[in-house]
């Protein structure tokens, strides 16, 4: 027999525990002692109780992902991506996909010979995302060629295209007229095949440049919007098309927060278009980050690595692709020790056993809702501004981005900002990565990648 101790004891509120905080602090103020702000906009309280947040938010945290339909497996199921190079071998893809591998991100070009490299791989039983290192068109048209080669039912055929308009801007400086006229080429070429993504809206670039991660959600759901609104397709094609797609930080809950909120933007711009989209039917895939990482610390950068990819399972996402520093020039050792960050997180954290481990929380019910927002308002004011294709071309865009990235950059460098391993408790010599370092170089038209800590690198390594 069970005895429940909670009735003993009165209820408390919010206030009464406010009054309480305060009697603690002997004078001190709340907000400089115990309250922060997240990415410099949000507000993060001290606690949060059942008064922040309705019960109807709560329930629908849970509606982030659907439960898996084959008996006998977990209720939370992700794909575990590595990367594939053009350089890379047959063994290589057969070993990884028997050793934790659950899909693929083909980087190719399109005069890459598929057979040989896939050889023995059933994409019908995988998810299989090509990115694409040069023309998009002529990479699908490959994939597509070697897909249709094994004889697989194209109803079979789960991944997606990573790639969106905008990457011939940033990358090719082509006008976005053009771009919009390749995707509607893509959509084409990926109708015959109905559960494989055409496109995919990369929030990425922008906070692997530096970036607030906030701006990248908004940044990539403007160009979602000029996608819709000028490419002359209908509107549902284009949702059932689409990828969505964010790098994940160093910032753990407020990443979970950020992606859960980035599915229900996702929905609700749907509902605009007089859509029924259900935020458990879109596909998120996230990343690991390169900006958190650092070339002078190999251990914190697992620890990073690890749970970077915790937030993406908690916060939904449907593919998670962990990936190691530098990642075209990364040991072998490194790649697979990055493949195996998601076993570890199901056969040893259990993360697969429960649907939604994050669900119930006040202060992420509460920081979702703050989150979803602060994308709401930011995206107005984009549109208000002209929309996100005005702050592409007027520089806008790029102006956020750098500055953004020069500020924590200087603060890193400054040690403002704690970076462990790095700035501080920093890692042994032995620690250090055996890689080239790379000086930081970028056009005007490009958005690059890059790192938090590369001022304080630079200075490190250029020391006799």
């Amino acid at each position: 027999m069970t005895r429940d101790l909670f009735s003993e004891f009165s209820p408390s509120s919010k206030q009464a525990w406010l009054d309480q905080v305060a009697r603690e602090l002997k004078g001190k103020d709340l907000s400089s002692t115990l309250q922060s702000k997240l990415w410099d906009r949000i507000e993060l309280e001290a606690f949060y109780t059942s008064e922040d947040i309705d019960s109807k938010q709560l329930e629908n945290q849970l509606k982030f992902h659907r439960d898996s339909e084959i008996p006998g497996m977990p209720p939370r199921i992700w794909s575990n991506l590595i990367t594939v190079f053009p350089d890379d071998t047959n063994d290589f893809v057969i070993n990884a996909l028997s050793n934790g591998a659950e899909g693929l991100v083909l980087h190719i070009y399109g005069m890459e010979d598929l057979e040989e490299l896939l050889k023995g791989v059933l994409p019908q039983y995988i998810s299989i995302l090509v990115k694409p290192l040069g023309n998009p068109v002529m990479a699908l048209k490959s994939f597509f060629e070697w897909v249709d080669s094994t004889g697989t039912s194209p109803d079979l055929i789960t991944g997606g295209l990573l790639w969106t308009p905008s990457d011939l801007v940033f990358d090719h400086n082509e006008s976005y007229g053009i771009a919009l006229d390749t995707l509607k080429e893509l959509f084409e070429m990926a109708e015959p095949y109905p559960n494989f993504k055409a496109f995919s809206i990369n929030t990425s670039r922008y906070s692997e440049s530096g970036g607030n991660p906030l701006d990248a959600v908004v940044f990539g759901l403007g160009e979602l919007i000029e996608i819709i609104d000028g490419i002359g397709l209908e509107p549902a094609q284009i949702f059932h098309k689409i990828m969505i797609e964010a790098s994940v930080g160093d910032a753990h809950f407020g990443e979970i927060a950020r992606l859960k909120s980035l599915r229900i933007l996702v929905s609700e711009l749907a509902g605009l278009y007089g859509l029924e989209v259900q935020t458990e039917d879109l596909v998120l895939l996230s990343s690991t980050s390169s900006w958190s990482k650092s070339i002078l610390d190999a251990h914190t950068n697992l620890i990073r690595q690890t749970y970077e990819a915790m937030a993406s399972v908690l916060g939904g996402a449907n593919l998670i692709w962990v990936k190691p520093i530098q990642e075209d020039s990364a040991s072998s050792r490194d790649r697979r020790i990055a493949r195996n960050v998601s076993s570890i997180l199901k056969e040893e954290a259990y993360l697969d056993k429960v649907k939604d481990p994050a669900a119930g929380s006040y202060f992420l019910g509460k920081l979702i809702e703050k989150t979803t927002e602060t994308f709401k308002s930011g995206l107005q004011q984009l549109e208000s501004q002209g929309g996100w294709q005005v702050a592409l071309e007027s520089g806008e865009i790029h102006r956020q981005v750098r500055v953004h990235r020069q500020t924590i950059q200087n603060d890193v460098a400054d040690s403002r900002i704690s970076k462990i391993g790095v700035n501080k408790y920093p890692a042994s010599e032995k620690l250090k990565y055996n890689l080239e370092f790379e000086v930081f170089e970028e056009k005007s038209f490009e958005l690059k990648p890059s790192r938090a800590v590369y001022l304080f690198e630079l200075h490190t390594l250029n020391q006799p």
